[in-house]
C-alpha cells in the first residue's frame, strides 16, 4: 500500500510537471487527485509498519516519532517547493521545477521503501 501509494502521488506530480507552463485547470485535476490520494495511501499503510515494528512498552514514541518526522518532511517539502517557486525566472518553470522534484522525491522513497521495508507474511497478522 505504501509503495503503489508513493508511486500514485509520483505520477500525479510528474504529470503536474509536465503539464506545461499555463494549463487549464481541468487538464490539472487528475494530477492532483493522484497526488493527493497517493499521499493518503502512502500514509494510511506506513503507521501500522511503523507501530509494529515498535518494541513492546514504545508505542506511544514510536507514534510521536512517526508523526513528529512525517510533519518535519512536509514543512521542509512546502518550503524547499516554495523556494523553487519563488527563485524560478517565471512561475511556469518555477511550478514545473518543484513539481518535478517532488516526484522526485517520491519515486526515490519508493525505492528505499521497496529496499528497506521488511515483507509481511500475508498468512501472519502482525504482532500487537
Amino acid at each position: 500500500m505504501v509503495v503503489a501509494g508513493m508511486l500514485v502521488a509520483a505520477a500525479g506530480l510528474a504529470g503536474w510537471a509536465a503539464a506545461g507552463p499555463n494549463p487549464s485547470y481541468p487538464l490539472l485535476v487528475a494530477p492532483m487527485m493522484a497526488a493527493g490520494f497517493g499521499t493518503s495511501f502512502a500514509l494510511t499503510g506506513s503507521t501500522p509498519s511503523v507501530m509494529t515494528a515498535a518494541p513492546t512498552g514504545y508505542a506511544g514514541t514510536a507514534s510521536a516519532l512517526f508523526n513528529t518526522t512525517r510533519q518535519i518532511g512536509s514543512t521542509a517539502g512546502v518550503a524547499l517547493g516554495g523556494t523553487f517557486l519563488a527563485t524560478a525566472a517565471d512561475y511556469g518553470t518555477g511550478l514545473r521545477l518543484s513539481m518535478g522534484i517532488g516526484a522526485l522525491a517520491y519515486f526515490t522513497a519508493v525505492v528505499l521503501a521497496w529496499l528497506c521495508a521488511p515483507a509481511q507474511d500475508a498468512a501472519k497478522p502482525p504482532e500487537a
